[in-house]
């Protein structure tokens, strides 16, 4: 493995990475897909979780397939994205469905080189993509305050890069990026509509489920195997 080629490629594209300052159009007719994956050794369960933007979930898809490559910290996009490209492409050809936008469990331009696995997703489909993260890549001060909504800048070479946000009073945070297509302020508003009765955003909540469940073996309730 050729860790500076990857390091090139991330380069290459991080430059093409677009975050617009406007909101999107997000709409009461909006698809929205919560997106996760668990590994048993080198073989990915890829689950997909679609939701209305009321909060319904309509549906929940899986895949079994194999991952990008090993895991290598910082080059995480290589590994979980071509999986998600697998099953987002499987989706559209077999269900004739495409989402209007993916929260997804990892990070977008929070990333010391911009090119988390929702901006890395985001850019090979052309679908606006959230990065919805338990751990933060990079550095960030303040102390956040205990109630839900509260958020602290991460920021990267003196730019604003994603948010430290509490979805939850006096529970620990998540770290929201834009990963493509959409701007931070309605990432973390969105984020925060997505996460309520829970500390992770609903879609990404069922997609976990979903992808242990599948892991496991077991039965995936209501759900379509791809």
């Amino acid at each position: 493995m050729d860790l500076d080629q990857l390091e090139e490629e991330q380069a290459y594209l991080a430059k093409q990475i677009y975050i617009p300052q406007e909101e999107i159009d997000i709409h009461p007719y909006s698809i929205i897909f919560g997106v996760d994956i668990q590994y048993v050794e080198e073989t990915a369960y890829v689950a997909m979780a679609a939701y209305s933007h009321s909060g319904k979930l309509l549906e929940t898809f899986a895949l079994e397939t194999a991952t990008g490559m090993e895991y290598v910290p910082g080059y995480f996009c290589f590994r979980e994205g071509p999986p998600i490209l697998r099953t987002i492409r499987k989706i559209l050809a077999t269900q004739n469905l495409i989402p209007d936008l993916m929260l997804i469990d990892g990070h977008g331009i929070a990333h010391p080189r911009r090119l988390g696995v929702a901006s890395y997703v985001g850019l090979q489909t052309n679908i606006p993509t959230i990065g919805i993260a338990k751990k933060a890549l990079l550095h960030y001060e303040g102390d956040l305050a205990p109630s839900r909504g509260s958020h602290l800048d991460i920021r990267l070479n003196n730019e604003t890069v994603g948010a430290v946000l509490r979805t939850q009073d006096d529970i620990k945070p998540v770290f929201v990026s834009p990963g493509y297509k959409i701007s931070l302020q309605q990432s973390i508003d969105i984020t925060l509509n997505f996460s309520n009765p829970y500390r992770l955003a609903n879609p990404i909540r069922s997609a976990d489920q979903a992808a242990r469940a599948y892991a496991k073996g077991e039965t995936i309730e209501g759900g379509i195997i791809l």
